[in-house]
């Protein structure tokens, strides 16, 4: 079974679904392919595409941070926030300092309300905003809480803006572009767009379309990133192989507080979300750990089995 992340530099013009339908196609149509966040059709760069059991991971990626290169047009405002809408407001942004842009800019650090595009895959009452948007129906959009880590100009050549941003996982680019443009009192809407990363994943690692073209497909297959490198992220708990069959099995395990995991520690958080493989790494087992007395019990929830065609039966068979 093909398993695994495989990092896409995606041109301007194709969108992510695209990309997606031609990975599917090179690797067999009765593979699973997804994506991580969609890069609209006017931007470029990285992709994350899943492939196989990966497509069961992506709420547990870290992809918290995302890091842009931002192309703003000052002195339009369009419908859809960016190049290929409808302009909607002409202002002059030939007065506009740089001295004012960086103080606007300070402004946007932090945490804030974003109000997103109307053209945006965003969901109201079942139905994705752009679909709405272009029967001319624009019904109020909830915000949504975005934070941006950092923001800095890169060139300022009037009418264009060129800045640098890293933000959380859900903001809108296009609304940041609008919202900067609305502060300095001219309007604003993106030009070009270009994702650099996505948590730890890098476009410099990417491939490009041409390589899903042409490659042959053993080839992309050893470009996938393995499941359990994708998830090092979260703490790993050392078990044994009988332990570790009985998790992929779904039965929880019970360990004395007298026998120690091989882990930093153990957080107070109910919630937290531990790693338990094998040493090959073809199963990764995603675990939650209640401590009771005299005791901590392992409960798994989610079992990845990425070795080719193999069930948890058969991979620990011979174990």
């Amino acid at each position: 079974m093909t398993s695994g992340l495989l990092l896409i530099d995606k041109p301007e013009g194709p969108t992510s679904n695209y990309v997606v339908g031609k990975v599917r196609r090179r690797l067999g149509r009765s593979v699973k392919v997804g994506h991580t966040g969609t890069l609209d059709p006017c931007a470029s760069g990285l992709l994350v595409i899943l492939v196989g059991t990966a497509t069961r991971a992506l709420d547990y990626l870290d992809e918290t941070k995302k890091h842009y290169r931002v192309r703003i047009r000052l002195g339009e405002e369009s419908d859809t926030c960016d190049r290929e809408g409808k302009i909607t407001v002409v202002g002059d942004a030939s007065g506009v300092t740089l001295e004012a842009i960086k103080s606007c800019l300070n402004r946007f650090l932090g945490q804030s309300a974003q109000i997103p595009p109307n053209f945006s895959a965003i969901k109201k009452n079942g139905i994705p905003l752009y679909k709405l948007a272009r029967k001319g129906v624009f019904p109020l959009v909830e915000t949504r809480q975005i934070e941006i880590f950092r923001l800095s100009v890169l060139e300022w050549n009037a009418p264009d803006l060129d800045i640098d941003v890293e933000c959380s996982k859900g903001t809108y680019v296009r609304s940041l572009a609008r919202d900067i443009g609305i502060s300095l009192g001219v309007g604003g809407r993106v030009e070009t767009l270009r994702r650099i990363s996505s948590g730890k994943f890098h476009v410099d690692t990417a491939h490009n379309l041409e390589f899903i073209s042409n490659a042959p497909v053993a080839e992309i297959q050893r470009s996938l990133i393995p499941l359990y490198q994708a998830l090092e992220h979260i703490p790993e708990i050392k078990t044994s192989v009988a332990d570790l069959r009985k998790l992929a099995f779904g039965s929880h395990i019970d360990i004395p507080d007298t026998e120690p995991l091989v882990i930093p520690e153990i957080s107070n958080d109910p919630d937290m979300i531990y790693r338990v493989q094998d040493k090959q790494g073809r199963s990764v087992i995603l675990v939650r750990v209640d401590e009771k007395s005299n005791v901590r019990v392992l409960r798994p929830t989610k079992v990845f089995i990425t070795d080719s065609g193999t069930t948890p039966e058969e991979e620990f068979a011979s174990t």
